[in-house]
């Protein structure tokens, strides 16, 4: 046979159909809480804020120049714009306008990997790990129209597939609104092999937006200001550091120190996620449990904060010996997991939705 590529995993498409594979385009699409990230089979990635921007009256509509924006140009407009962050804990709010606002953010997205330019686009989208059928037929809901078949998988599993550890592994998705753990074991994983947790990103960012209020009384603080000063400067450790940011205390302003703040509230996530993987191992068939608890993989935003996998290691030390690392470039590993897997999965295993 004449071959001409050679796919992932060793799997070869003969010369012939190279070009008629082109006119189909794959992605994978991570739709976040916080930012989402698309991937396309042309080699195509973005990563934007999940947010969406309505002009609040005429004159907003006006002086913008365009009834939606997205992203930061959403964020940098927010004083003129009604603002929407459709995507709650991982999956489209089942209301009409948060709904019409994940709609239209997914199309923008769609639509910064050129799929005009192909007759067909299929899709692989993410989801936390646990999440029901409403829940599921809204994200689908959202692409409806705008890809010609889908593939919705977990997140943790996107993540599996796509840096090539799907023999034995568990994957801990660290994300804004859940974190996902998932014991990956060359299958799709079932609802017994996953674990959805609400504390992530989110909820650490209300941790230390009330540790900075309890300390600095009269401070006045927003959600989008407390997530700035935990991606640049979030750490666990015993040394605490000087982490020096600017407050408006009762409209004065003032620069503070909130390291000790910053890592207190970093601190606090570990026990929790600690516990999961915990549970992950215990339920896991025990001759297999060693090459779980020595394959243990954070992902996501959260994965970011420096020294969490050592920390992690420690707190569940007492299961036995253990290994844990992060993903090299977690914000884009589910989405770019997602387009692989788009590409190796034949056509019976997405559903049409034209």
């Amino acid at each position: 046979m004449n071959l001409e590529v050679q796919c992932r995993f060793g799997l070869y498409i003969p010369k012939g159909m190279v070009n008629e594979m082109s006119d189909r385009l794959y992605v994978g699409i991570d739709l976040g809480t916080y930012q989402s990230t698309i991937s396309s089979s042309a080699g195509a990635s973005h990563t934007i804020e999940t947010i969406v921007g309505r002009p609040k009256d005429p004159v907003a509509r006006n002086f913008l120049g365009r009834d939606v924006l997205f992203g930061n140009d959403a964020l940098k407009n927010k004083l003129a714009c009604n603002l929407y962050r459709p995507m709650a804990a991982g999956v489209a709010q089942d209301d009409e306008a948060n709904l019409a606002a994940a709609k239209a953010f997914v199309s923008h997205l769609l639509e910064t990997v050129d799929p005009e330019e192909y007759d067909e686009v299929f899709g692989v989208i993410c989801s936390p790990s646990h999440v029901s059928f409403t829940d599921k037929s809204n994200l689908v809901a959202t692409l409806r129209g705008q890809v010609n078949a889908i593939m919705v998988v977990t997140e943790p599993f996107a993540t599996a597939y796509g840096i090539e550890e799907i023999a034995g592994s568990i994957v801990v998705d660290i994300g804004a609104g859940t974190t996902d753990i998932a014991r990956i074991h060359g299958t799709f994983p079932s609802d017994e092999d996953q674990i959805t947790i609400q504390e992530a990103g989110d909820w650490l960012d209300l941790a230390l937006m009330e540790l900075v209020e309890k300390k600095y009384t009269g401070a006045q603080v927003t959600k989008d200001m407390v997530r700035r000063w935990k991606e640049a400067s979030s750490y666990v450790g015993k040394d605490v550091r000087e982490v020096m940011v600017e407050l408006s205390v009762e409209g004065k302003k003032q620069v503070v120190d909130i390291g000790d703040l910053i890592v207190e509230a970093c601190e606090s996530i570990i026990p929790l996620v600690a516990n999961a993987i915990k549970k992950i191992v215990a339920t896991a068939d025990p001759e297999y449990q060693p090459v779980l608890r020595n394959n243990i993989i954070l992902s996501g935003g959260g994965s970011l904060i420096e020294g969490i996998a050592d920390a992690i290691a420690n707190d569940i030390a007492d299961i036995g010996d253990v290994t844990v690392t992060c993903v090299e470039d977690p914000i884009e590993k589910v989405a770019t997991g997602a387009m692989a897997l788009a590409q190796d999965m034949p056509d019976e295993q997405y559903t049409a939705i034209n």
